[in-house]
């Protein structure tokens, strides 16, 4: 019941901050710009724009979460909190999941192209719990924007640039081991093992690193 209660607050505070209104406001114009664009280009940019809007976008707007939560002094209640570092990580990730999953599917619903809605649902939770798992592992670092656009914009640029290369035919099977290719993947209907492996370690090496990141925070 309580960690019940813990994702409402966090669903309640993302729509305080605005953050569904930016949601919804991303998906009605990437819906627009998928309608519009003709067939040979929507495949591929059904996929990447589903993967940058709801996946990527927990990445930016967990760091944002994160510098009002200091502001506040969430941290420091934390710390002296029943709540474990583990419920507040899942909790974070599951209220950021659900979002990126309504925005992504009704991306592809809209977009007129057939999908496989199982590996894409599978592939926005994942992708969106990686992503906010590492904004909530960078955000130790980061303690006014200025900071938090230093760091979140190199590592958008890492995330993003192999995509870039993939799709132009450099498909190469050492690529799925980064995280963003695995996810391509998955959300097209493409699961190999090998992309599974990559993004489920990810996924465990960033939830490590976020547990660590949330304990620094909580001392400072």
């Amino acid at each position: 019941m309580k960690f019940k209660s813990l994702i409402l607050g966090d669903i309640r505070q993302q729509y305080k901050y605005g953050f569904y209104a930016l949601y919804t406001l991303f998906t009605l114009v990437y819906i627009t710009v998928l309608r519009i664009l003709p067939m040979p280009w929507k495949e591929l940019c059904t996929t990447t724009l589903i993967f940058s809007d709801p996946v990527l976008i927990g990445l930016m707007f967990m760091g944002a979460i994160i510098l009002f939560e200091k502001s506040e002094k969430v941290m420091q209640a934390l710390a002296v909190s029943p709540i474990s570092i583990h419920a507040y990580i899942l909790s974070k990730v599951i209220s950021i999941g659900l979002i990126s999953l309504l925005s992504g599917v009704l991306i592809a619903l809209f977009s007129g192209m057939e999908h496989s809605y199982i590996h894409l649902a599978v592939g926005i939770m994942l992708g969106s719990a990686l992503f906010t798992l590492v904004g909530i592992s960078l955000s130790a670092f980061i303690s006014t924007m200025n900071n938090f656009m230093l760091i979140m914009v190199p590592t958008l640029i890492i995330s993003v640039a192999p995509i870039s290369v993939y799709t132009m035919g450099y498909k190469s099977g050492v690529m799925l081991l980064h995280p963003s290719i695995s996810l391509i993947e998955l959300m097209s209907g493409n699961i190999s093992v090998i992309s599974l492996m990559a993004i489920s370690i990810w996924c465990i090496a960033m939830y490590i690193f976020s547990c660590l990141s949330v304990k620094k925070m909580m001392t400072i």
